[in-house]
């Protein structure tokens, strides 16, 4: 396309510009940029600043955002499956209403009272009843009259597989399964630590403190705070709540006697 045709005022302008003599260089420049030059430091032209799209800021989130979908899917399921057997409420022998996180249930409601033994639950026992609760392969605890417990979770599979108790008062027997080799049970009461990893025991709340009869395997037992030592089977260990030191001695015969009796109710169930 050829150009359109110049006004003569158009044409007298740029036969005016195209007379001008070219400009003279400035000596003081012309000396500066010499000796940049022999020095070597003549700075790179500035190059324009790279805008990045909008697009392409916000690719990393969008290859991000499902990786972390999946990371979070795989802890969820890696959980469950570590999830052990929850707590079955095995039997209750006797009446009366038992206190659950200071709700009553009456003992007849088993339904209720299954529902609220959980993990954390603190239950109080009537003086005229006795509970018992199982894990399948894992623990049977029972929960003999007057007891006051804090229920104990259920060790997981393959990691959080230490877990506790508490006992205010009265007395529970415990046996463990297959499924709880590797774990251990921490139990606490107003006088003692206790720690078990396989064994068939009872832990005691008298007023003068805390007795655990061993039937079976051992179990770590000393002062709240203090030194424990190993009980073995066929041994108890008597911790006092004032200052004198712990007793060992021979375990009780009628523990001897239910202990045994609980072990072989549950023989079957702990090897699930």
């Amino acid at each position: 396309m050829s150009a359109e045709p110049r006004t003569p005022a158009e044409a007298r302008a740029r036969d005016a510009v195209r007379a001008l003599p070219p400009p003279a260089a400035d000596a003081a420049f012309r000396a500066r940029l010499k000796a940049d030059f022999v020095a070597g430091s003549i700075a790179p032209p500035v190059r324009a600043a790279t805008i990045v799209p909008l697009r392409s800021a916000f690719t990393w989130r969008r290859a991000f955002v499902p990786l972390a979908a999946a990371a979070a899917a795989v802890l969820v399921i890696a959980g469950v499956l570590n999830r052990g057997a929850p707590w079955h409420l095995m039997a209750v022998a006797g009446d009366g209403v038992a206190v659950v996180d200071g709700v009553p249930v009456p003992l007849g409601h088993a339904d209720e009272l299954a529902r609220r033994l959980v993990p954390g639950a603190r239950v109080r026992v009537p003086e005229t009843a006795t509970v018992e609760l199982a894990s399948m392969g894992t623990l049977a605890i029972q929960l003999t009259p007057g007891t006051d417990l804090t229920v104990p979770a259920v060790p997981g599979r393959w990691w959080a597989r230490r877990v506790a108790a508490e006992i205010r008062s009265g007395e529970i027997r415990v046996t463990s399964g297959r499924r709880f080799k590797g774990a251990r049970l921490a139990i606490e009461t107003p006088a003692a630590s206790v720690e078990l990893s396989g064994t068939t025991l009872a832990v005691i709340c008298d007023p003068e403190g805390t007795c655990v009869c061993v039937l079976e395997g051992h179990a770590r037992v000393g002062p709240r705070g203090g030194a424990m030592m190993s009980v073995p089977g066929g041994m108890r260990r008597f911790v006092f709540l004032d200052a004198r030191a712990p007793e060992l001695a021979t375990m009780r015969e009628i523990e001897h006697v239910k202990l045994g009796e609980m072990r072989a109710q549950y023989a079957d169930a702990m090897t699930k």
